[in-house]
């Protein structure tokens, strides 16, 4: 069984680094707004789907899946994904609004890119830890 810190770190990388980006990876580069707009509302308001049809925000996932990391809440990939999941909270009702701009949106692309990119190196450097 690995370390718990690092137990809750795989278990964040799955159930949030993993969804939080996930309709992202599919887009083209050259995608335009609106395809944009809806894997943003997919992946940012629905990050995680329960089986009776219950769904949560990504930073709902965030918060429940934070409090597990223990120790590992001193390291700065924590602190990339706090500043990353605060930057999603502020820009979910614009979101859900259709209000954001162009820039707005690639902006909260690259804030829900980093939560995966932080949650991975965060695993990583768990397990290469003594």
């Amino acid at each position: 069984m690995p370390h718990p810190a690092l137990q809750a770190a795989l278990d964040a990388r799955h159930d949030l680094g993993k969804y939080v980006s996930l309709n992202l990876r599919f887009l083209p580069p050259d995608a335009d707004r609106a395809a944009l707009r809806e894997a943003l509302l997919a992946d940012l308001t629905q990050t995680r789907r329960g089986p009776s049809g219950g769904q949560e925000s990504a930073p709902e996932v965030w918060a429940t899946c934070r409090p597990a990391l223990g120790a590992a809440l001193a390291t700065p990939e924590v602190g990339q994904v706090d500043a990353a999941i605060q930057h999603i909270q502020s820009a979910l009702v614009g979101l859900q609004a259709d209000t954001l701009d162009d820039e707005a949106l690639q902006a909260l692309a690259q804030s829900a890119r980093g939560v995966t990119a932080a949650l991975t190196a965060l695993t990583r450097r768990l397990k290469d830890a003594p």
